[in-house]
């Protein structure tokens, strides 16, 4: 009998053992507890607790279960109630070069030819020994049309000078500049009506580039990519991280050279090897994927495709990745720089198109058979529906696995509103595009009439309510720095009313549906990581997938969908480490580089009628 005891004895010890030898976990480097965490998993939406090790989440549950990864050396923080999400993605943001545009004098203040005269003249006196002069923020409506050369000469008649509109789309030059970059009387027009150079009676032009048409003047005289690349990327990123994002993808990297096919390719190779400089130090700080730009439309797409190949097989990891390609076809579309389907309003013009259909459709054959998706820049209602005519030619010729995307689809027939969702399109907006930001309303109205405006703008809800891709982003520096936060695109799309003057701005349009909360979450998050192929590795909270999280002070499903712009981010985390600290934020947001000057206020009720 006692035998018996002792055997039984033995066998509980060791079924005690056992058991607590099951519930033994690995030991985390980094634990947070007692959250209120949104995981946008749908097998399990919510959480309070989660562990991490090297940079993989390894658990996600109660707090209570959360002790089993606590041992020697982890570090442990309280979130106190506070909200955590997967760290944002974007899927649309010049957030690398752009800022470059901004150098120099700001002339946003001017309200009229006189002040801009002023502003111009006073910059001059105070830096007489400047090589050359530049500057952006003029507005040609304030200033009674076009600026001149000539104009521009009498103040600046030596040197070399190039002031950027507000929209950063065209430039005003004076006669130096313009004979610094050879344009004269037979300089041709890139894509009449859409990049071309203002001209006066004789045909001469008369100093503003239309739509890029200055790119490659001001390359020549003013370009220095491994600065001016380098300054914009330390301030861009700054305040991407600040605003919580983990992931941006960069559809083109915005340099002078932006519509010439082998300087981009050029200042390409400057900008991913100053991010893999960063990257081996440690310093990136935030996933970059970046795609050459298509803007060049007398480029050979097969040869093109091939360079991109290049490309992407030699920068393909998880920190930072050539993805695909952005094709760029329009111009202004409140200017009808963009090609349509039906004319515009009162009209028999349709637009106008630097890449056509049929050559998007040359580029996605030649792309996809190499594992290239293409995200193409469409404004247009005729561009929307080229493209998917493209995308399901591909899809007809074998590449069934593509994951080609609109971007912008601003101006969408209720026809390929439908195609877009019946074939299962991925799509990205900027929802500040369709609000009544720098009286967009009035120009839809305009350009459109009441019918169509309510019939194909801003009906991205749709898709997503049946179930495609949507992803939401800024569209940096086409909108202001100020609105890069995931937190002001998911008020814009629940609300479709400008974040930037919201007290002032109605709804716009008024009848058409928002998105949920829910939905723009998602497209803040999984959706965009699923775009760039990394939706098993981001964009939710899951074990297995890399700890890359932001910290917020509240939950946007707890606040007024009217405040969600201002919950302020406490942290941003990439790859288990802190990237960002609220602390951190004076610092992040007042450092400027030489030289630049920021958004100022006055820009945020200006329109910039293109997009990049």
């Amino acid at each position: 009998m006692k035998k018996i005891q002792l055997t039984l004895s033995v066998l509980f010890i060791t079924l005690l053992v056992s058991c607590k030898s099951e519930t033994k976990k690995e030991t985390a480097d980094m634990v947070f507890t007692n959250g209120n965490v949104i995981t946008v998993n749908e097998g399990q939406p919510s959480a309070e607790a989660v562990a991490i090790k090297d940079n993989k989440i390894v658990f996600v549950g109660s707090s209570e279960d959360a002790k089993a990864y606590i041992g020697e050396g982890t570090e442990t923080r309280d979130l106190a109630g506070k909200t955590m999400m997967p760290g944002f993605v974007s899927g649309h943001d010049h957030i690398i070069a752009s800022q470059w545009t901004k150098q120099g004098l700001d002339l946003n203040g001017a309200t009229n030819k006189e002040e801009t005269f002023a502003l111009i003249k006073k910059y001059v006196e105070d830096n007489p020994d400047m090589e050359y002069y530049t500057g952006m923020g003029y507005n040609k409506n304030l200033m009674g049309g076009f600026p001149t050369a000539k104009e521009l000469d009498e103040i600046i008649p030596n040197k070399v000078a190039i002031f950027l509109d507000f929209t950063i789309h065209d430039a005003w030059l004076n006669s130096a500049a313009m004979k610094a970059g050879g344009i004269t009387k037979d300089s041709p027009d890139d894509v009449p009506g859409v990049t071309y150079w203002v001209r006066d009676a004789t045909g001469t032009p008369s100093g503003v580039g239309v739509e890029l048409a200055w790119f490659p003047t001001y390359a020549k005289v003013m370009w220095n990519p491994e600065n001016m690349i380098g300054d914009s990327r330390e301030f861009l990123h700054s305040r991407a991280i600040a605003a919580g994002y983990t992931t941006i993808l960069t559809p083109g990297v915005v340099t002078p050279n932006f519509s010439n096919t082998d300087g981009m390719f050029d200042d390409l190779e400057v900008t991913m090897q100053i991010l893999t400089k960063l990257d081996n130090e440690g310093k990136l700080g935030i996933r970059s994927f970046v795609q050459p730009a298509y803007k060049d439309a007398n480029s050979d797409p097969v040869d093109f495709c091939k360079r991109v190949k290049e490309f992407a097989n030699k920068y393909n990891g998880d920190h930072l990745r050539v993805h695909g390609i952005k094709i760029h076809p329009e111009g202004t579309w409140s200017s009808g720089g963009v090609l349509m389907v039906e004319p515009w309003e009162g009209t028999d013009d349709y637009g106008a198109s630097a890449t056509s259909p049929d050559r998007m459709k040359e580029v996605l054959l030649a792309a996809n058979p190499l594992g290239l998706d293409v995200f193409t820049h469409v404004e247009g209602s005729g561009s929307v529906a080229g493209k998917i005519d493209a995308i399901l030619a591909s899809r007809e010729a074998g590449n069934t696995d593509e994951r080609n995307a609109l971007h912008h689809f601003q101006i969408v027939t209720p026809a390929d509103l439908q195609r877009t969702i019946d074939h299962n399109i991925p799509v990205n907006v900027t929802p500040i595009f369709s609000t009544d930001w720098a009286s967009q309303d009035k120009d839809y109205l305009r350009m459109l009439g009441k019918e169509r405006t309510s019939t194909h703008v801003a009906r991205y809800a749709d898709v997503i309510g049946a179930g495609n891709k949507v992803s939401i982003s800024a569209d940096i520096p086409s909108s202001p720095v100020e609105s890069v936060g995931a937190l002001t695109q998911i008020q814009t799309a629940v609300t479709f009313r400008n974040p930037l003057d919201f007290e002032n701005s109605k709804k716009f349009p008024a009848d058409a549906k928002t998105l949920t909360v829910a939905q723009a979450i998602q497209a803040v998050t999984i959706n965009p990581a699923w775009q760039i192929r990394m939706e098993d590795k981001i964009g939710s909270i899951e074990v297995g997938k890399y700890a890359d999280f932001v910290i917020l002070e509240a939950s946007p499903y707890d606040v007024d969908e009217t405040k969600i712009k201002d919950i302020k981010v406490i942290g941003t985390i990439m790859d288990g480490k802190y990237t960002y600290e609220a602390d951190d934020r004076q610092a992040v947001l007042t450092t400027e580089p030489e030289n630049f000057v920021p958004m100022p206020a006055a820009l945020k009720g200006c329109k910039h009628g293109s997009h990049l």
